[in-house]
């Protein structure tokens, strides 16, 4: 075990510039290491591509993106735990900087897996609709790439909601992702007396109502998509009064296959 520790990563092929091209990459990849070790303590991704940990208390065997492509490394659990904790505190002054430097920025636990797990550090709440902006990007477009690879057809999603009592008409919105959909947002807007008038939320770019909720995918944007997602998302609450990200909070964090999803690089809470 200690040499195995002492090697630096393996090498497992180029990842390539095309997000298609990286999805099947990292497919074939992951589907090869089951194979041999079973299923991953954890599914998950950074910025620069996946993050899947097969984790006990001493040691992790890691699939990430390194300098060459993909890579299989063995890690010290404490060790590796640690750096990726300070990862999360080394907060710039770029909220663009900092999302894309996270060593992760989400986590799917398979069922059963996620009691024995330790706490996930996570990123503060946004100061100002920037910072909320940049975060909703960079988890967006690690899901538009990575979840199709990781957890095939299922969907992954989560509500941004209200905090406490305040004033206005926004009330959930929700943030989709799946292999079929790609980004898809669906806002709530029965808290509006007689509905938004239907022009109003098309000049806003939102596409059909079901049952008093907006909707509107971005499969048509490729991978600008996520960004585009991101910013719709911002603007739609500030029109509906929201004054700051700090009156926001997260609900219904889930994935329709099962497991525990986590969002420690959102920076909006529960």
């Amino acid at each position: 075990m200690e040499s195995n520790l002492q090697r630096g990563p393996a090498a497992l092929g180029a990842y390539g510039e095309d997000p298609e091209v990286r999805r099947a990459a990292t497919a074939e990849v992951l589907t090869a290491i089951v194979d041999q070790i079973g299923q991953p303590t954890w599914y998950g991704g950074s910025s620069a591509g996946p993050v899947i940990r097969w984790r006990d208390e001493h040691r992790t065997v890691m699939l990430a993106r390194g300098v060459e492509g993909l890579q299989l490394s063995v890690r010290r659990t404490a060790e590796l735990e640690g750096m990726h904790q300070a990862g999360f505190e080394c907060v710039q002054a770029d909220p663009a900087s900092y999302f894309r430097q996270l060593p992760y920025l989400w986590r799917l636990s398979p069922q059963g897996k996620a009691d024995a797990l330790p706490a996930l550090p996570a990123v503060p709440t946004a100061p100002d609709w920037w910072w909320l902006e940049e975060s909703l990007k960079a988890l967006l477009r690690s899901w538009w790439e990575q979840l199709p690879a990781q957890i095939g057809q299922d969907v992954a999603g989560f509500n941004i909601v209200p905090r406490g009592e305040r004033e206005g008409t926004f009330s959930t919105l929700s943030i989709l992702c799946s292999q079929t959909d790609g980004v898809m947002l669906l806002v709530d807007d029965r808290a509006v007396r007689g509905g938004t008038p239907s022009e109003v939320m098309a000049g806003r770019g939102w596409r059909d109502r079901i049952m008093g909720w907006w909707q509107r995918d971005f499969c048509g944007l490729g991978a600008e998509g996520p960004a585009a997602a991101a910013r719709m998302a911002v603007a739609e609450a500030r029109l509906r009064g929201v004054l700051s990200p700090a009156d926001l909070g997260i609900a219904e964090v889930r994935c329709e296959g099962g497991g525990h999803l986590a969002l420690p690089g959102l920076a909006l809470h529960l």
